[in-house]
């Protein structure tokens, strides 16, 4: 159907409720809709007659092969001009249209200039009154962006992926209901299967202090949507426990809500579920100031040591207020054990003095 049949009076004037069938728009023909196409530098339109052998293309064809308008261009030239790699798979693209089938295709074409571009290519025979294709008619569009934007895509992904597996020990996907989707790396790491630990079973993996938390931190943040993330510690595979981040994120549905979770385990320090007692004498150098900072970290209060550490109020109190010098070092060593079993660290600072931090919080 020719263009200007599309913009007659017989569509508009009905729309408006106007007698005014028969009238043409004078002036516009299908000449300028493929020029305004064609001006995008992204399509060109070719036809061939079987007989003949030799392609009709427009202005925008040729300017998307790189070749000067009208050049003398057959379909064994375009074919030449395919990337040797994509050559072979699309050798018979004329032989499929003499048959009287469509194709499309998309491949690479190298130009006259060296420059690489990306085409689609569709066409579809026309036949005689007997059925016999003699011609065929096709459309060259240039796809190029969108093959750079799935490279750029792929090759961004793949150095997400390569950051991950550098610093993650674990990668979980987990849906809200505890359902796991997949957790890669978490049976060498605790030697508890997939299986296992679907359905909450991979709990049984985590401390026992730290259980009870995870669930009640897991049941907010998939009520809120917010990130998680959470200290914990892990029994290994090689033995004993060993301290990681949790850290998820998640992804939602179009109504915004939790589809799944993902997230990733990161080993925050070598450690054992027993942290390492610093030297005696950094004990022995262990003083009031160091217990109330430790006690603060923790919100406990003096009687909440005691329990703790088994060595009675008093004693606490007097090491605490500094009039402790005969306190015996078992009873030191015990409150130190006692805090460390809560989440302090006692360490050595940059000039060799005694640092007091919080690595997990106990419930």
């Amino acid at each position: 159907m020719p263009t200007t049949s599309l913009l007659g009076d017989d569509a508009t004037g009905a729309a408006f409720g106007q007698e005014t069938r028969g009238h043409r728009l004078s002036g516009i023909s299908s000449r300028h809709f493929l020029k305004l196409l064609e001006d995008q530098g992204r399509v060109g339109f070719w036809s061939i007659d079987f007989d003949i052998g030799q392609i009709n293309g427009s202005v925008g064809l040729f300017r998307l092969l790189g070749l000067l308008p009208f050049t003398r261009l057959e379909f064994a030239d375009v074919i030449r001009m395919i990337h040797p790699a994509d050559r072979g798979a699309n050798a018979d693209m004329m032989a499929i249209i003499r048959s009287g089938q469509a194709i499309e295709r998309e491949f690479r074409i190298i130009r006259p200039d060296k420059t690489l571009r990306w085409i689609q290519n569709r066409a579809e025979a026309l036949v005689d009154p007997d059925g016999v294709p003699t011609r065929a008619l096709g459309m060259l569009t240039d796809v190029t962006e969108k093959y750079e934007a799935r490279i750029l895509a792929g090759e961004g992904w793949q150095s997400y992926q390569r950051l991950i597996s550098a610093i993650a020990e674990v990668k979980w996907r987990i849906l809200p209901n505890g359902k796991i989707l997949s957790l890669l790396r978490w049976e060498d790491l605790t030697g508890q299967t997939l299986e296992a630990a679907d359905n909450w079973g991979w709990l049984e993996a985590i401390h026992p202090d730290e259980r009870d938390g995870i669930r009640a931190l897991w049941a907010e943040c998939t009520r809120t949507g917010q990130p998680y993330s959470i200290d914990l510690r892990i029994r290994c595979l090689a033995g004993g426990f060993r301290r990681y981040l949790m850290r998820g994120a998640p992804l939602c549905n179009a109504d915004g809500s939790v589809r799944e979770w993902i997230g990733v385990l990161i080993e925050t320090a070598p450690l054992t579920s027993t942290v390492p007692a610093p030297p005696v004498d950094a004990v022995k150098a262990l003083d009031g100031a160091h217990i109330r900072a430790a006690r603060a970290l923790l919100d406990w209060n003096v009687e909440d040591l005691s329990l703790k550490a088994g060595v009675s109020v008093s004693t606490i109190r007097r090491l605490e207020h500094g009039t402790g010098n005969r306190t015996r070092l078992p009873h030191v060593e015990a409150i130190r054990n006692a805090l460390q079993e809560g989440g302090v660290r006692f360490g050595l600072g940059p000039d060799a003095e005694i640092a007091v931090s919080l690595c997990h919080r106990q419930d």
